[in-house]
């Protein structure tokens, strides 16, 4: 019997061990998924925007042959904030964070605004192979995507320009949240986009203050991978979602030929939440490509 991904997240927990390491003047703070079977190698997990390590939870709960690392990214989750949280300080942080880490041949799986951190990393030196899940392969928008980013962006700004306590209270109102998980998810299964919005609700306003939200903002929705795909070395999966709103397919099939080595895999009948409503399909894809990798 498959498990869902609300029953992975559980086999998850059960095997997570909280850690800490120091990286520059900032603590990190990450979990450690120590492999259940006989283990095929370690992955380095990095989350999205505005989420927390939990948002990754169900992928390393179906992958119970992997040794599975997931830090909260400076500044959200139980990590602390670093100087600028921007697209160059978040690389550099990823950069020593799997140095110190992982092994050189791990894999970093990385979802939406993480694929740009992890994409800008990979073009900057780090030599892992790279998983990026829902990629971040389209650097505007156009039509009834831009008149609702201009929305956005209006109430990133006004939640930045408020008295810092009042900005993040606006940031986290329920109904804020409640409409963006309501835009993204698209499965029809009511107990599971019941759990996608507690998920929402539980972890997408843990940052430490309303400078980390609005800096952080401001790099997802002004940076994609499209400008670090050439310089990339390393072997790259794409996993791309085949309804996904923040980059349609189209984009990402054209963005797959920019890198040296990528292969993109379509997972159907879902968008920008991959992590939560296919994780097995996604972590299936992965054990795939790691073998690929071993018989290289």
């Amino acid at each position: 019997m498959n498990s869902t991904p609300q029953q992975l997240a559980v086999l998850a927990a059960e095997r997570a061990v909280r850690g800490e390491v120091q990286i520059g003047k900032a603590k990190t703070v990450y979990w450690r998924y120590a492999a259940t079977e006989a283990s095929e190698g370690t992955l380095v997990m990095v989350h999205g925007y505005r989420g927390n390590h939990l948002g990754l939870a169900a992928i390393a709960g179906a992958l119970p042959q992997f040794n599975v690392i997931v830090p909260d990214l400076p500044g959200f989750g139980e990590s602390e904030p670093i100087e600028r949280h921007d697209i160059a300080n978040y690389s550099e942080w990823l950069r020593a964070f799997v140095e110190n880490l992982a092994k050189p041949d791990s894999i970093v799986l990385a979802h939406s605004f993480g694929t740009i951190v992890a994409a800008s990393a990979s073009a900057q030196g780090m030599t892992n192979p790279l998983v990026l899940l829902n990629p971040i392969s389209v650097a505007g928008r156009a039509g009834i995507a831009a008149l609702r980013q201009s929305g956005v962006d209006f109430f990133n700004w006004l939640t930045g320009n408020l008295p810092a306590p009042a900005g993040k209270a606006l940031a986290s109102n329920w109904l804020a949240v409640q409409a963006m998980s309501s835009t993204l998810a698209k499965t029809g299964n009511k107990e599971l986009r019941a759990w996608i919005h507690q998920q929402h609700h539980e972890n997408f306003s843990d940052f430490g203050d309303i400078r980390v939200a609005t800096e952080g903002y401001v790099a997802s929705t002004t940076e994609s991978v499209l400008p670090y795909a050439p310089s990339i070395a390393a072997p790259v999966l794409l996993i791309a979602g085949e309804l996904d709103e923040i980059t349609p397919l189209a984009n990402q099939r054209e963005a797959a030929s920019g890198y040296q080595d990528a292969s993109l895999a379509v997972i159907d009948g879902v968008g920008h939440l991959i992590h939560y409503e296919k994780p097995a399909e996604a972590a299936a894809l992965v054990a795939v490509f790691s073998r690929k990798l071993a018989a290289r």
